[in-house]
């Protein structure tokens, strides 16, 4: 083949390419909304309601940070959150995070926390729990008599790692 004709058939190809085959290709298409409209996500939390109240042996405490316990005391709080669980599907469920404490105090102690709604023991939360109180107490006891010994004494516990948490689980059917 000639240069000349190579040229020709080159320029030819590049204009059906540049014009992208200029009207060669007709075809109909059609669009319909599916109407799914704006999806909202749901919420999970806890609102404390109010500071809740310390007592040591059953006497109001203001700070607790201010209490010295010995062998025989029961430090409790006494707390309550607003649940917050909104979705179809909502499910959580309820733990409690350091519960036993932390410090060289928390190996002489009973550490207990209990959560409630309507007086009924509590572990998992749902849609239908939206809006209820939850009841959340604390109980530490250092026990008379029983592994305090004169190991346990000058000892600190520590408690700012204890929280009350929902974790939400998978409750698609």
């Amino acid at each position: 083949m000639k240069k000349s004709t190579k040229s020709v058939l080159a320029a030819g190809a590049a204009v059906v390419v540049l014009t992208g085959g200029a009207g060669s290709l007709a075809y109909w298409n059609a669009t319909a909304d599916i109407g799914g409209g704006e999806i909202d996500s749901g919420d999970l939390d806890l609102t404390p309601d109010g500071d809740g109240v310390w007592q040591l042996n059953g006497t109001d405490v203001p700070d607790p940070e201010a209490v010295v316990l010995v062998p025989g005391d029961v430090l409790t709080y006494a707390g309550a959150y607003t649940v917050v669980a909104v979705g179809d599907n909502i499910e959580a469920t309820l733990t409690a995070e350091g519960a036993g404490g932390a410090g060289t105090l928390a190996p002489y102690l009973d550490v207990d926390l209990t959560a409630t709604t309507a007086g009924a023991a509590v572990t998992t939360i749902d849609e239908s729990n939206d809006g209820d109180t939850l009841d959340v107490d604390l109980t530490v006891d250092f026990p008379f008599g029983g592994a305090a010994d004169n190991a346990s004494k000058t000892r600190t516990l520590d408690l700012t790692g204890v929280s009350v948490v929902l974790t939400q689980t998978d409750a698609t059917p």
